[in-house]
Order: structure tokens, then sequence, then C-alpha cells
């Protein structure tokens, strides 16, 4: 990528390095080209090509890559030169002229080539032979006897070809010739020995090349670029975030597929919009594709506006009906006489606009079905008008947007979901591994795995067999492979291993001992309490410590407790936020201690007691009062007010930091700064390692440069690397042993490796909740060691009796697991009481509920879900859309087999308007595959459901539903292939999914 950044219009404005850095679509033909060249002689016939796509679909950029293999390659410059001419050759009026310009480009590659000589040469040629009135053709003679003298043959590099044809093929008066002696002249200028090769771009094929008596049918040969495969598209974004350094887009490509695959169809793979698209995934990480497209609307207003407002008026009229005038079911586009009468014109007026629209690559038309038919031929350009129309329109535009990107989302998280020949334990199995493997957050994928093992594990139990008797290899998580294979191990060992009492005996050895490892923690927080009556204000931390250490506690312990504190899960002594105002005035006669206290009080004030003015007031005083305060002790500051998510007063305190030196602290702080709040992750990289490079010593900016690594990144063996050197430089803290076992569970799927270092961080820990939690989170998932795991979660609950988590993941297990579906339910809203923000608890208690049959208290909790929860998961939006359908689906049954049409009516326009989620409810299995497709078995039902939807306004929110149900319906799949190209692949698979299951 240079450094101007990426040129969505003027690809020719990029260096040579920049084109072919960036150059990572359209390979294929390429290096078709590139082959045809290295067979072209210097001399002898040659074959013209011509590359017929539309605007936007690479073409200049192909014929620029093109260019530089030219000047590159050693078998293509020993004998070409190549010429690269701007894409309107507004200059040309004849042949003549187009002869000269092939000149001119001549100059400017040998300028490229730095043969200065030589152009300054041909520029006096140019200049002396076009003062002597020359002859028609004595710019190709002067073309060519330069290119010999070179011992080069020039290859025209022309991009919208047909446009100079038109300008070289006018007659008099006539705006275009089919005749036009120019093309024979041309034709024959171009079958010499000496002639030039011209590799051509065009948005069409015109009547020159098309019809058997002009002068280039079959001389050029076509090369259609059509519309870019998603894999292709994916691949383009991905090359861009590297090129561009940005691995958080490379993240939220992955994370978000349905969000590409939306843009993608709308787009109809078109090139430019790619770039536009990578800028728009830059700016909006957490958006929508329906808040994307808008954006990319919005960008290329000017483009269109132009060549819309370029056209003439009764063009303009035609085009915007073309846009924004809804075609009947099943159809390509509009007949002119139809066009005519809704914009009030003459048939043969609107004919004859139609025919210059075709010319300009606008329209396109098609006689294949009855009368002729003509839409706009590129789709984000029709697009855009329509989102420039009426409200109304605008909307359908956006409800296909939405329509897409859940379509895809069901599709993602469904796509081994349905197997006929499976049992259905291993169907509901393969499911919910396929959702578990979704690239989303740890948290949402607790009790998917669990499921999905236990489900399958309990098919071979039913069915028997081993694990290849059902899959190829790599079609299951590795994790699971394993699970399969102890099972078997153990099987053919006669089930040995330990009997339940000697694995009781062991779990209660081990609880055992780590209640002696709590013990010291435990007299450390006694001790804590009676040490609130002798250690106040001033001497507060320094003379607690020389007590306790007096007492015979050693140093790893006080640090333990010390840490608590700073973490907020343990109480400072003597503080409460009476304390907060007495602090102050005596902090400020202090001042050995008023850096030291203000930091501790502060950050104390940020994470217990302050709402945002309160908050704001002791950043003021700290910045008047505690100006002796040091780098690192400010820094200390901003990450107490980064953790309790207050970003602006952090960021001002961070600059305070920076403002008193360059302190490795502040750097990790503003490394985890652009973490927390999603910034540049590059960036965040720079400011760790520069952390570690001012410190070595310091184990902490480790941590989180390995979390950074592993948990954003995607570079795993880097990440194990820094929690590694974060152990060495700190062996006795607990947490870059806790991110190590994340990793190995997660990330590298080494699990005995994980459990072992889980209980490494709770041995020098004990009382640290989270390893507990997420060893229960492994002894579960992957180990299948349920009464450990609850042993565990339980364990955490104790410890941190506040922490809402392992009492949502308890709950997970007594439900997925153990059948204990009361306890569950009990474990879900205890999670849900203590951290009434969190969304996941509450989801799933919507699905113990759903389960359960108990459907409006599900739904009552889903919305509650849906409040708390700003960027859902797909497969949590699905289940919610699942629910809603079925309170819908009895009614709308109902009324079909009574074929009470106002009920049916009014059924499925409740659907609409309950659903929160429109789009997810209508390509929802519930929808589809169990409503829709057996209605298609009988036809009066099917056609009044039909006729029901499109009344209810169906077709706003899923017209490619309303259509492959329509083709379904009256046998006519083979016009699903004439719709607009942006729908095209929606329909197909909703027909698909439509027709697979009738019957």
């Amino acid at each position: 990528m240079s450094s101007a950044g990426y040129h969505h219009y003027n690809p020719d404005w990029l260096t040579d390095d920049a084109l072919v850095a960036n150059f990572v679509a359209r390979m294929d033909e390429f290096a078709f080209l590139r082959q045809e060249l290295a067979r072209a002689p210097l001399q002898g016939n040659v074959q013209h090509y011509l590359l017929v796509g539309l605007r936007g679909s690479g073409k200049t950029t192909l014929l620029k890559r093109l260019a530089v293999a030219i000047r590159r390659d050693a078998e293509l410059q020993d004998h070409l030169i190549a010429l690269s001419f701007p894409e309107e050759l507004y200059q040309v009026k004849n042949l003549a002229d187009f002869w000269w310009v092939c000149c001119e480009a001549l100059a400017d590659e040998l300028d490229h080539l730095k043969q200065n000589q030589q152009a300054d040469q041909l520029l006096d040629n140019i200049e002396q032979a076009q003062a002597n009135k020359p002859a028609a053709d004595a710019g190709l003679q002067l073309l060519q006897t330069t290119c010999a003298a070179l011992q080069r043959r020039p290859i025209l590099l022309v991009d919208n070809l047909d446009l100079v044809f038109q300008r070289i093929g006018k007659t008099g008066r006539k705006v275009k010739d089919p005749h036009a002696s120019a093309y024979w002249e041309l034709r024959e200028a171009l079958s010499t020995a000496h002639a030039p090769m011209v590799i051509g771009g065009s948005v069409r094929l015109s009547e020159p090349f098309t019809d058997y008596d002009k002068a280039f049918y079959d001389f050029f040969m076509p090369k259609r670029l059509g519309k870019l495969s998603l894999e292709e598209v994916k691949k383009v974004l991905n090359h861009l975030a590297e090129t561009q350094n940005a691995p958080d887009i490379k993240q939220r490509l992955q994370a978000r597929p349905a969000r590409i695959a939306a843009l993608f169809e709308l787009t109809g793979g078109n090139l430019r919009a790619l770039g536009l698209i990578f800028e728009l995934l830059r700016q909006g990480p957490n958006s929508r594709a329906v808040e994307d497209f808008e954006r990319l609307m919005d960008s290329t207003t000017p483009y269109y506006k132009a060549r819309f407002e370029d056209l003439p008026e009764q063009a303009q009229v035609v085009m915007h009906a073309l846009a924004v005038r809804p075609l009947p079911a099943m159809r390509f586009g509009h007949t002119a006489a139809e066009t005519a009468g809704h914009v009030g014109l003459a048939t043969s007026s609107v004919s004859a606009q139609m025919e210059i629209l075709i010319r300009e690559g606008l329209v396109e038309k098609t006689a294949a079905h009855g009368r002729t038919q003509y839409r706009i031929a590129e789709q984000l350009f029709r697009l855009w008008l329509q989102m420039r129309s009426t409200r109304r329109v605008r909307q359908n535009v956006l409800g296909l947007t939405e329509f897409f990107e859940a379509l895809f989302d069901q599709e993602e998280i469904q796509a081994q979901m349905d197997n006929a020949d499976y049992a259905s334990a291993l169907s509901e199995g393969k499911f919910h591994f396929a959702i578990a493997g979704t690239h989303q957050a740890a948290s949402l994928r607790q009790g998917l795995e669990a499921r999905g093992a236990d489900c399958i594990l309990q098919h071979l139990d039913e069915q028997g067999g081993k694990l290849t008797d059902y899959f190829a290899p790599g079609d299951l998580h590795e994790a699971l492979e394993k699970a399969i294979q102890l099972s078997e191990q153990l099987q053919q060992c006669g089930g040995g291993g330990l009997n339940a009492q000697q694995q009781a005996a062991l779990l209660g050895s081990l609880r055992l001992s780590l209640e002696q490892k709590q013990a010291s923690v435990k007299a450390l927080c006694q001790k804590d309490t009676a040490q609130q009556e002798v250690a106040r204000l001033q001497p507060l931390l320094k003379a607690e410590r020389q007590q306790l250490l007096r007492d015979g506690l050693k140093e790893r312990d006080l640090e333990i407790l010390f840490r608590k504190r700073a973490q907020g899960l343990l109480p400072l002594p003597g503080l409460t936020p009476h304390d907060i105002e007495t602090a102050k005035p005596v902090v400020s006669n202090q001042p050995e201690f008023k850096a030291m206290v203000w930091r501790l009080l502060g950050a104390r004030e940020y994470i217990n007691f302050a709402n945002d003015q309160t908050a704001q007031e002791w950043l003021a005083w700290g910045l008047e009062h505690a100006s002796t305060a040091s780098s690192t002790e400010w820094a200390n500051v901003a990450g107490a007010m980064r953790r309790s998510q207050r970003y602006q007063p952090a960021q001002q305190t961070l600059e305070q930091a920076f403002a008193r030196g360059n302190a490795s602290r502040a750097w990790h702080e503003r490394a985890a700064f652009l973490v927390m709040t999603n910034g540049n992750l590059a960036e965040a990289e720079v400011a760790f390692r520069k952390a570690i490079e001012l410190d070595p010593a310091d184990a902490l900016p480790w941590v989180g440069l390995a979390n950074l690594l592993g948990d954003k990144l995607n570079r795993h063996d880097e990440a194990e690397v820094a929690y590694r050197k974060a152990i060495e430089l700190n062996p006795a803290n607990a947490w870059p042993w806790y991110g190590l076992a994340n990793l190995l569970t997660e990330k590298l799927n080494r699990y005995d490796e994980a459990e072992a270092v889980f209980r490494k961080a709770i041995e020098l820990d004990p009382a640290f909740a989270h390893p507990w939690n997420n060893l229960a989170i492994l002894l579960t998932k992957k180990l299948n060691r349920h009464d450990e795991a609850e042993a565990a979660y339980r364990k955490a609950i104790e410890l941190d009796p506040a922490f809402a988590y392992p009492w949502n993941n308890l709950a997970n297990l007594l439900t997925e697991k153990l059948n204990r579906h009361d306890e569950a339910e009990a474990a879900y809203r205890k999670a849900i009481e203590l951290d009434p923000t969190l969304a996941l608890p509450m989801f799933n208690l919507g699905r113990l509920l759903d389960k359960q049959h108990r459907l409006d208290e599900a739904s009552v909790a889903f919305d509650q879900w849906a409040a708390l929860d700003a960027d859902p998961h797909p497969w949590h939006k699905q289940q919610r859309a699942n629910l809603q359908i079925r309170l819908c689906r009895e009614a709308i049954q109902q009324a079909v087999q009574s074929m009470n049409l106002p009920a049916l009516q009014n059924a499925l326009t409740r659907l609409l308007d309950e659903s929160v989620d429109v789009a997810t409810s209508l390509v929802s299995k519930a929808f589809v595959e169990e409503l829709l497709a057996p209605l298609l078995s009988n036809k009066p039902h099917a056609e009044a459901v039909l006729d029901a939807m499109h009344h209810a306004g169906y077709k706003k929110h899923a017209r490619p539903m309303l259509l492959a149900f329509e083709a379904a319906l009256h046998g006519r799949e083979a016009m699903l292939s004439e719709l607009e190209p942006e729908i095209q692949t929606a329909t197909k698979r909703m027909f698909k999914r439509l027709t697979t299951h009738v019957g």
C-alpha cells in the first residue's frame, strides 16, 4: 500500500511497487494475459483482447498491472513496451488523433523507464510532424518507426476502448456508424506483422465487436471480468489489512463474516467498492452491514451523482424509473412500454433513451423471455438511485441488507447442522460444536462445546462404532476427537482408572490442600481487620507492612494482599467514603506520603465511590496537590480510571504521566488503553514493547503483550513466549500463569498442560477466583470431568461471592450436563442478581425456560437479555427469534388449516410486529423449514400464505424469501437466474432450503 493510501478511482496514481503489492484479485486473468504477452513475437500476427466488465470491476487496475509486468519481467521487457493511457481519451475525435495519442503514450513510457533522451526526441518528432499537416496515418508511422528503432513491439493498454471507438466512428452528424470506414482502417492497421497488440477494456460488447458484418467481429477475443467470488473478496480485504498494518480489521473480518457476505452481495464483488468497504471496517469496527452500506452509499454519492447528471434529461427520467419502479415477481426487468407508461413519455422516446443508456454501459437488455426487457446494468448504481429515492424505496434496500446479513449469519452457524445420515444426538452435537467453533469471545462459547461433546459421546454410546465411522479426519474439533479417543482407550482397558471412592478421596485431598494454602490469606484478612484500628491515613501502608513483617508474614503473602486491594477485591485499612474527604487536607500536609496516598486513595475513589462528577473533582485535586507524583504513579491512577471505564479522565491522567517522564508503566497503560477502547492494535503492540524496552525486569508489560497477541492478533505461539517470559521475570505472580493456561486451553488445545498451569496459578494465589472458574470450564468442556468442574465453580464462588461468571457457568453445567434444572435456574438468577448488567446469564435463563416450555417467561428473559447485549452473537439472536416464531406459529397454522384468511393475515402481521429482529426471524429454521416448507405440499395453503405475506409487507423485509417461495410453488426455478444480480444468491439459497425439506 502506498503512503498515499488506497486510490479507489485513480489506480494510475499508485507507484508500480504499490500496485503490485495491492494486486491480489483477478490473478487468473492476469496470469492468462501475461502468458499471452510472453508468446507475442516482436514481429508477426498477434491476438487482440477486450476485457469486458462493469465500472469498478478491475479493468483499469488489471491493465496497469500488465504494464508493470512488461516493464519488469525479463521475458516481456526484452521485446515489448507498454503504452498506458488515461481512462478517458477526451482529445480523440478521429483515428488520426488516436495514433498521435499512442505516440504520446510511448513518450510517457520512455520517460517512465528513464530513457529521457529518446522520450524528448519523440516529443520533438510529434510536434514537427503535426505542424506540417500530416497524413492521417502519420502518427501510426511514427509509432512504428520509433518502436522498430527500440526493438520493442508496442502493447496498447486502452481502457474504455468502446468509447474510443465511438469517437473515431462518427460519420458526419451520426453519433455512431457501425460501418464507419475508420473501423476497417483500424482493423487493417492492427492486422500487420508490425502492428501494435491491443488489450482494451470496455463496459460492454458493442456492435462493432458483436455483429457478423462489422469490422471487429471475431477480431478481439473477449475476456469477461465477472463478479469476484466471496473468497476472493475476503482475500483482498485481508491483504489490505496486512498492508495497512491493521490486524484489528483482520479480526473483525473473522468475527463477523456475514457482514462481509452481505456487502459482497450488494456491491456485486466490485473491486472499487472493496476499497471503500475496507475503509468502512476501519471506521466502524462494531457496526452492522446496514450501517456499512449506508456509509458506502454516502461516500460514493459524488461519483454517481456526477455520472447521473451528465446524462440527458430524458435519460435521467428513464434511469430513475428503472431503478425505483418495483418489478413484478420473477422478471428480468421492465419493457419500454411499461417504463413509458410510468414516466409519461412516448414508447419510442423511451426506446431511444434506452439505446443511449445501453451505449453508455448503464443499461442491459434481454429478449429471452418474451418482450424485450431492460434494467440498470451496474447494481451499485441502481441501489444508489434507490437509496436517493423515497423513504419507502430506501427502506426496501435497507431491509434487503438486513436480510442478507441475517441469512449469512444463520448459514455460518448452521453449516454442519443438517445431515440426514446421522442420528439426532449426533446432529445436535455437530450443531453445538459448529456454533462453539465460531470466532467469538470465550464467554459466548460456554456450554456449547460441552453440550456438543456430550451429544456425540451419547451417540457413540448408543449406536456403537468409532469416531472414524462418522467423520473424516479434521471434521471435528481437535478437543472432541481427543475426548472420544480417550473414551475408547478407557473402554479397551475395561473401564480402568480411579473408581468413585478413589476419585472422591483424591478430590477431598485436593480440597484439603487448597484450604491449607488459603489459610495464610485468611489470616492476613483477619490481621487486616485488626490493623484498621491502629493504621490511619498518613502511615497507612508503611506501618502496616512493617507490622505484618514483624508478625512473621512472608513478603509474597503481602504482595498478594496488597494486589487484592489494588484490584478492589479487599478494602484498604480504615478507608471509607468519609475518609476520602478527610484524606485530602491530611495528605496535603505530609509531602513524603502525598503522592503515594493520593495514588492509592484515588484508585479506590474511582473503583468504589465515584460518580463522574466526583471523579473529575478528585482528578482536579490530584493535579493541584500531587505535583510531586512520578510518571509511574500517574500511570497507575490512569490504569484505575481505565479499569473503571472512565476513559476520558484516564486519557487526561495518562497525558500527565507522560508529561512527568517516559516511564515504562506509562507506555504499558497507553497500550492497555488502546486495547480496552478498541484502538489501533498495532500501535498497542508497539507501546507494550516500548514499556518492555524501558524496564526489561517488569513482568507486567509482557503479560499485556501476551494478552494482545493471543486474544486479539491470533499470534498464539508468540503469545506463549511472552507469557513464559513474564513467568521467568516474576514466577510468583499468578497472572501470567493464568493467562498462559487460558491460551493453552482456548487457542493451542493442550488441555493436560493447561490444567497443570491453572493449578499452578491457584497455588501461587489461593485467593484468586478466576483460575478456579476457568479450570472448571476446562474440566467441563474439554476433559468431561463434571463433578470436579462443579467443585471448582463452587470454589470460585466461595473465594469471590460477588463474581457473577462462576454462577452462570455453574448453571450451564447443572442444566447441560447434570440435568439439575431447578438448581441451574437458581444459579442463573444468582448471577443476574450479582451483576444485572451482564447479558449472558439472562440469555441462558431464557434458553432454560424455553426448554421447559415456559414460553412467556422465556420471552421476558430474552427481552431483558436483548436490552443488555448491544452486539449480540447471531446464534443468540436466532434462539430468541425461534421462540418468537413458536409463539406465533400455532396461530398461523390454525388459520391456514381452516383457510381463515383474515386470521392468517393477522397472525403474519403479528409476527412482523412482535419480532424484534425481523430479518433473523424470517431466515430462521423455525420459519423457513418448519413453517413454510411443509406448506408447499398443499398448493392452496401455500398460495394463501404467499398472498398474505405480500399483503402484510414481507417484501420489504425478505424479498428473496418470497421469490424463492413463489418459484418453488410454481416450478419456476430457472427464472431465479434472471433476477437482479444482488438477490440471485440469497434467493437460490432460500429456494434450496425450502425444496430440500419438502415432504
